[in-house]
């Protein structure tokens, strides 16, 4: 029996664009959740997924159905995050918190007031500390963040990880177990 996904990448590889835009369609929520999840910025995430889905449409013919087109598809769009965060890695920038009159139109008064809207507590500690949690996922080793985001936000089996990675099952088993660890201990006192 064929599945939908099978089908449409099928037609996809045939030509037909409509296919692919179906398939587009139908992952880019799960692929832009663990975008956001991989990114430091929407925009980022944005980006990430845009250019799997591009590598994706550029590969269809070489896609021989061996794991699900979603394995595929996550796979393509990790190793697109590792290439953006070794690229990012010697690129990042630091804003100061203190803006001076260096030709910005800030004056002292203007600091103060930006400083002080900075420090305004958040609407809701919910939000604070989901965001503390992506936080600290994202400070993780590449090796546990990816298994973690791939198992936890994504939902994907042991399995479906390992051929997302290209690594064993017992090598994700293992990361998981490292991954949580450590992230139990950066988060124990929370």
């Amino acid at each position: 029996m064929i599945s939908r996904d099978q089908e449409l990448w099928q037609a996809a590889a045939a030509g037909d664009r409509a296919a692919f835009h179906a398939l587009v369609d139908q992952h880019a929520p799960t692929l832009f959740r663990t975008a956001m999840a991989l990114c430091q910025s929407r925009s980022d995430a944005e980006d990430l997924c845009q250019e799997t889905f591009i590598a994706a449409f550029r590969g269809l013919k070489g896609f021989r159905g061996g794991s699900s087109f979603k394995t595929w598809l996550t796979s393509i769009l990790m190793r697109r995050a590792a290439t953006m965060y070794r690229k990012q890695r010697y690129a990042r920038q630091t804003i100061s918190l203190h803006r001076d009159n260096g030709g910005n139109g800030h004056s002292g008064g203007d600091r103060d007031l930006f400083a002080e809207q900075l420090s305004v507590p958040s609407a809701t500690t919910t939000v604070d500390q989901r965001l503390d949690l992506l936080e600290v996922i994202r400070s993780l080793a590449p090796d546990f963040h990816q298994v973690l985001v791939l198992r936890e936000i994504d939902g994907m089996s042991y399995q479906e990880i390992a051929d997302t990675l290209g690594i064993p099952r017992g090598t994700v088993e293992s990361r998981l177990f490292r991954a949580r660890a450590e992230l139990r201990k950066r988060l124990s006192g929370y």
